[in-house]
């Protein structure tokens, strides 16, 4: 995976990108709604604004007990960018597989950008704000530099 941190980066919101993959691939949304503030803003792939981390856990539990219990998250680049002393913002390329559509057909791998700001509070990162998006397929990654069109992908 490539890595982009600029100066001042901290490693709890570096370990809060890992523990987002750990939590997605699990399965255990209770682990995914600690990664989150309380008070959150996120926004899905779809377009669907989730606001606070009960909104969040109801959604993804739903979304996991059905058309992505067997999907596959990969982390492929990120770049943290210091705010201040304690907030970040987070860009995050990513890839899944083995989810399907709401009707249960299977979906083909597909290849997003995530965007977070985030905050350092104690020993651990939230996620303060979220906007997640798929890329249009052709489209290379700016950090991965994957080609997504290749066979192999």
């Amino acid at each position: 995976m490539k890595q982009s941190m600029q100066h001042g980066t901290n490693r709890e919101i570096v370990n809060l990108i890992g523990a987002w993959a750990d939590a997605w691939n699990t399965h255990e949304m209770e682990q995914a709604r600690m990664l989150v503030a309380d008070n959150v803003n996120f926004v899905t792939v779809a377009g669907l604004w989730l606001r606070g981390s009960p909104e969040f856990l109801a959604y993804h539990r739903e979304i996991h007990y059905a058309q992505m219990r067997h999907s596959r998250w990969t982390n492929l680049g990120y770049e943290v960018t210091p705010v201040r002393d304690d907030l970040y913002l987070v860009h995050l390329e990513w890839t899944i597989a083995g989810d399907r559509d709401p009707d249960g057909t299977p979906r083909d791998r597909r290849y997003g950008l995530f965007t977070w700001l985030t905050e350092r509070r104690a020993d651990r990162g939230r996620i303060l704000a979220a906007h997640n998006s798929n890329l249009r397929p052709g489209l290379r990654h700016r950090l991965s530099g994957a080609n997504l069109n290749h066979p192999s992908n």
